[in-house]
């Protein structure tokens, strides 16, 4: 089956940088042409372009997937994925391409790579035993490649139109890179309940995957839009963003911030805005389903208790409780989302669900501030006083009640 592989487009705020020209590829995969964007990426000694499992047989042990393994909800182990080769497939005989698509501002890039005149997928892998796509295939594809600003993992049921992936479960990706592993900034995906963790030179990614509603390739869902996706099918799309994403902050963790939503397509501005002290994030997708259903947009967050502490001045355990996401439409309206929030002390992260919102392409403000208070009026106490004249007495009430005159204060 020929492989219709739809180039996803992150396009996040250009970091500048000097010319740096990977060489930790010394492996036998050659690397497409050097990108235009590769000067400003600020990685050194990392592979652009396709990303193979990692295989003694080849020589490939650095930039490449360690492996995928599945999970249930509950969290116990469903059974690792098995990587199937192409057969005759020769990565020192492959030649790699360059998809171009442009940015909303109309240049051509190059977002993401191919392999020239392959005609089946290089990204299958076998599902474990007993589990399978809603097609009733047993291979998946796994797409990880290195683009602009983002190293994204790109996984479809095996006709990424008509099967999704196998529902209740987690995927959990293994991904080995010396250097790539201490670049990872912010975490941006399609999926539920997003996760990373990194540990030397392992960067280990997890989420569930959900219906996520696909745009036609080449509509500009990135604007105000009346278009119909085509088609809705459970999927991964996740992006570990190694430009700074716009939070300015010293000390960026991966973990800092992660963020899921079915209106990834249009990322162009994820970032914290220190003036406004929001998380700022513009989302987008088509407006409506295939069907013709308006598309309910939602997202997940995790922030780390630290930039809480940081960014608000809170102390997080009490920032959940006033978490409010602002939603502003191109045409000037606004909405306030419906929000829950709550604390997770054991990972120190505030973990915020927000729906009830659509697409075309809303901005999304996050923001924890706890309300300014209003200085509480005390009102004065009233005191009431005797007074007398000879024989005669009168009670006196106010604030500073005085006798009247010829009386005396008894």
């Amino acid at each position: 089956m020929k492989l219709r592989v739809v180039a996803l487009l992150l396009l996040i705020s250009l970091l500048s940088g000097s010319l740096l020209a990977p060489v930790s590829a010394a492996d036998s995969f050659p690397m497409p042409p050097q990108p235009k964007w590769w000067a400003q990426s600020g990685l050194t000694d990392v592979r652009y372009g396709i990303w193979l499992p990692c295989n003694a047989e080849w020589g490939i042990s650095n930039d490449c997937v360690q492996g995928i393994n599945l999970y249930k909800l509950d969290g116990s182990a469903a059974g690792p994925l098995t990587y199937q080769p192409l057969k005759g497939f020769e990565p020192s005989k492959a030649v790699q391409e360059w998809v171009i698509t442009q940015t909303p501002g109309g240049e051509a890039i190059e977002n993401s790579a191919r392999v020239k005149d392959l005609m089946d997928s290089i990204g299958h892998w076998k599902l474990p035993d007993g589990i399978t796509n809603t097609d009733g295939t047993n291979l998946i594809n796994s797409y990880i490649h290195l683009m602009l600003n983002s190293l994204q993992i790109n996984t479809t049921g095996y006709d990424q139109d008509k099967s999704s992936l196998p529902e209740g479960y987690y995927f959990e990706f293994q991904i080995k890179s010396s250097k790539f592993s201490k670049s990872v900034k912010w975490v941006l995906s399609n999926v539920r309940d997003p996760q990373i963790s990194i540990s030397g030179d392992l960067i280990t990614v997890k989420g569930v995957p959900e219906n996520s509603p696909s745009a036609k390739f080449g509509d500009q869902v990135c604007e105000s839009n009346l278009l119909r996706a085509k088609t809705t099918q459970r999927n991964i799309a996740i992006n570990l963003i190694y430009s700074d994403a716009g939070n300015k902050t010293t000390d960026t963790r991966p973990d800092d911030v992660i963020l899921g939503t079915n209106g990834w397509w249009c990322l162009s501005d994820f970032r914290f805005d220190r003036e406004s002290q929001q998380i700022i994030v513009k989302v987008g997708n088509a407006h409506f389903d295939e069907f013709g259903n308006e598309i309910q947009g939602w997202m997940e967050l995790k922030v780390k208790g630290k930039r809480a502490r940081e960014w608000w001045g809170i102390d997080p355990a009490i920032a959940a409780g006033y978490a409010k996401v602002q939603i502003s439409y191109q045409d000037g309206s606004s909405k306030i989302a419906t929000v829950t929030s709550v604390y997770d002390p054991k990972n120190d992260w505030i973990n915020l669900r927000a729906y009830g919102f659509t697409y075309s392409s809303p901005q999304l403000a996050i923001s924890f501030k706890m309300p300014k208070q209003t200085p509480k009026i005390v009102e004065p106490k009233k005191t009431t006083i005797t007074c007398m004249k000879g024989k005669s007495s009168k009670k006196v009430s106010g604030i500073k009640p005085k006798c009247p005159s010829g009386y005396k204060k008894k």
